[in-house]
């Protein structure tokens, strides 16, 4: 049974930079999926329409509630700490993108620059944590394998291999004080966009989201801002414009992959390349 979430506790996961929005929660299994509108008419049509449907349309942002555990978090934050990975000619000033050992060897097939990749036990932990995410969305919101990935099971393509990724993704980027990451679109079928840092360690940050009627992030302020608790996945559509906002203090570190069904042919446009210029 689909029931507003109005607790201030829940509200506070998310920040309407211009207009107050509401919240849909989705009691599911495990976890509990909140449904939040990145623009104000979108969950108010008696949900004529799928949520799969609205991720691809960039209606919606979805949070799964702790997706990774507290020790997780914890975890993945001191090891790519420890990695202490160099920054690429790619890389912005309080940016470093750490990527997976499957993605950083894509990468040097392209000749593109890439920090050196996760270790072993870091990477097989982010594998197990997109595993549980397409589980998730398989088993629980099936409406996304329908809708975005032809029917087909999106945990099914994760396990043999039929998902292709942004590039330099999955990864695990590291903001530090003046790290941001300028505003873009994914263009791919959905964004998992998870922050392994909780809050409290760091000031500024957050995501920020563009709806699809804004007339753009150089002109408008941000829709909505995301600054949900660690392990929190956000999932999103590739058409959604969307920002890492600057890091005003302390270290925020988040684990991104973007990807689409392999068999799909992804457009290569430059509105919809990342900051760096990555074709997607």
């Amino acid at each position: 049974m689909i029931t507003p979430i109005l607790s201030l506790a829940l509200l506070l996961l998310a920040v309407a930079a211009v207009n107050a929005f509401s919240l849909t929660s989705y009691s599911l299994s495990t976890y509990t999926i909140t449904e939040v509108p990145i623009d104000n008419t979108s969950i108010h049509h008696e949900h004529s329409t799928s949520i799969g449907e609205r991720i691809k349309n960039g209606e919606s942002v979805i949070l799964i509630k702790d997706l990774v555990t507290p020790v997780e978090c914890k975890y993945i934050i001191e090891e790519v700490l420890r990695q202490d990975a160099a920054p690429t000619s790619l890389e912005k000033p309080g940016l470093v993108r750490v990527p997976s050992r499957a993605a950083a060897e894509r990468a040097a097939n392209s000749n593109i620059p890439c920090a050196d990749p996760l270790s072993v036990d870091v990477d097989n932990l982010l594998h197990a944590i997109l595993k549980r995410a397409t589980s998730v969305m398989t088993e629980q919101i099936p409406s996304i394998s329908e809708i975005l990935f032809n029917g087909e099971s999106v945990c099914q393509l994760l396990d043999t291999e039929q998902l292709k990724f942004s590039s330099r993704e999955p990864a695990i980027n590291i903001y530090t004080p003046n790290g941001e990451f300028l505003a873009h679109k994914d263009a791919q079928a959905i964004t998992v966009l998870i922050p392994l840092s909780s809050p409290e360690q760091f000031r500024g940050g957050g995501t920020s989201f563009w709806s699809q009627d804004s007339r753009g992030h150089r002109v408008e302020d941000p829709t909505i801002i995301l600054k949900p608790p660690s392990g929190t996945a956000m999932l999103f559509g590739g058409c959604v414009t969307h920002a890492g906002i600057s890091v005003d203090d302390g270290i925020r570190v988040v684990l991104v992959a973007s990807f689409s069904n392999a068999t799909e042919k992804s457009p290569v446009i430059i509105e919809h390349r990342d900051i760096y210029g990555d074709s997607l």
